[in-house]
């Protein structure tokens, strides 16, 4: 047994007790303090509110020193599966307890569901599930997702003392680094200021001399080809001039990534952004469609780059142009998110970021896939995110006891 299903039974009024009534559960309290703040309880005729703790064992109220925080006095009810003891408040005030009577084939499907080793725990029972309620789950989570990226961009623009536009570009930054070199990307973006490349925005010599530079991908190349002796010449100068510290090279991964996808052409693009749009938060800002947006990311590497994925290495010729994925995952998870924490900021509207995501086509990965795989179709890649989301933060977590279609599923068990 845990406290987490016990506080479940009682927030969803699924307690089976007859000698009091849940008639509010309130509100779960997530920080330190009381489980419930303002539940309404019906005891012995008379209504209480006030708040309520749950525990495993009376004793574990005395375990937590809750008889010594003042927080506890205004407990209403305290719920445990085992009254072992009498437990009373800072001021030696018994504090009333009841014993969780619940239904023990919830309890049961409970387990199930936790000790299941399917893909996601309840892949037996989701088709039971009416659809209006999985892609109810799925909406909310699509909106959770795209708050807590955008979430994560605030320590970038802490970290840049609200300069936006800094931390715009080094989101960018991460972004273009792709899951493998998001790190390495944001370093090389920290240690490059914006404010340099705009200097040198001019020559897009410049631009990809300073980013490959300071990734440490320029040091120690053997290649005879003029373009990268004028790259390296160029670093040396601009190093010693903006007295710079690149990054050790051996942070870059190449291993399982195709060549499309290497960092070098990967910055390569970035350079091109700047060189063209000098990655301006502001000009993504101004967008109002969509497809602008993607007009900003039409983006096509320099010459040097038709024979080479690799600095030092040469390939057939072919024109590097960034890919229609690319393009989306960038728009998915870097420039909503940043555009809609932005917007929140300014007291701007928020929704047509969310239209945008529901114009793009849904995300082919392994997590799609397997949903697919289940019946469960994203048609837009709002949905994706969502499911995406349900995945890796609810399923992948064992949280079923916070989801809507485990919440559908439990209770489907309690009225059998």
């Amino acid at each position: 047994m845990t406290e987490a299903f016990l506080q479940y039974l009682f927030e969803h009024q699924l307690l089976e007790n007859k000698e009091f009534e849940v008639l509010s559960p309130g509100y779960k309290n997530k920080d330190a303090g009381p489980d419930f703040f303002n539940a309404k309880i019906k005891l012995d005729d008379i209504v209480w509110a006030g708040n309520v703790e749950i525990h495993i064992n009376a004793s574990d109220w005395n375990k937590h020193q809750h008889f010594k925080d003042k927080s506890y006095n205004n407990i209403i009810l305290h719920l445990v599966l085992n009254k072992d003891t009498e437990v009373k408040n800072s001021v030696e005030e018994i504090v009333k307890t009841k014993e969780i009577k619940y239904n023990k084939t919830l309890y049961k499907k409970y387990l199930d569901l936790m000790n299941s080793e399917q893909w996601v725990h309840c892949q037996e029972d989701i088709s039971n599930v009416d659809s209006f309620i999985v892609h109810q789950q799925i909406e909310s989570l699509s909106i959770e997702r795209l708050q807590r990226k955008s979430e994560q961009f605030e320590a970038l623009i802490r970290y840049n003392k609200n300069d936006y536009e800094s931390a715009f570009f080094q989101a960018l930054a991460i972004g273009f680094g792709g899951k493998v070199n998001a790190i390495p990307f944001e370093l090389i973006a920290k240690e490059t200021p914006l404010k340099i490349l705009l200097k040198n925005r001019h020559r897009l010599e410049s631009i990809e001399a300073l980013l490959l530079g300071q990734s440490g991908i320029l040091e120690d190349v053997e290649e005879e080809d003029a373009y990268l002796k004028e790259m390296q010449q160029e670093y040396a100068f601009l190093k010693h001039k903006y007295q710079l510290n690149p990054i050790r090279k051996e942070l870059l991964k190449y291993s399982k990534i195709r060549p499309s996808g290497f960092p070098d052409v990967k910055l390569a693009y970035l350079a091109q952004l700047i060189y063209r749009h000098s990655a301006s938060l502001a000009l993504f800002y101004e967008c109002k469609t969509l497809n602008e947006v993607k007009s900003l990311l039409e983006l096509k590497a320099s010459d040097f780059w038709d024979t080479h994925y690799k600095i030092g290495v040469s390939s057939k010729p072919r024109k590097k142009k960034m890919g229609k994925g690319a393009v989306n995952h960038l728009i998915i998870n870097v420039i909503i998110p940043f555009l809609y924490i932005y917007s929140e900021k300014n007291g701007a509207s928020t929704e047509h970021y969310l239209d945008w995501m529901q114009e793009m086509k849904s995300e082919k990965n392994n997590i799609t896939e397997q949903w697919k795989r289940l019946g469960i179709k994203s048609e837009n890649a709002l949905e994706s995110q969502g499911l995406i989301e349900l995945k890796k933060e609810f399923c992948k977590k064992h949280l079923c006891l916070d989801c809507k279609i485990g919440h559908k599923i439990l209770t489907l068990s309690w009225n059998e």
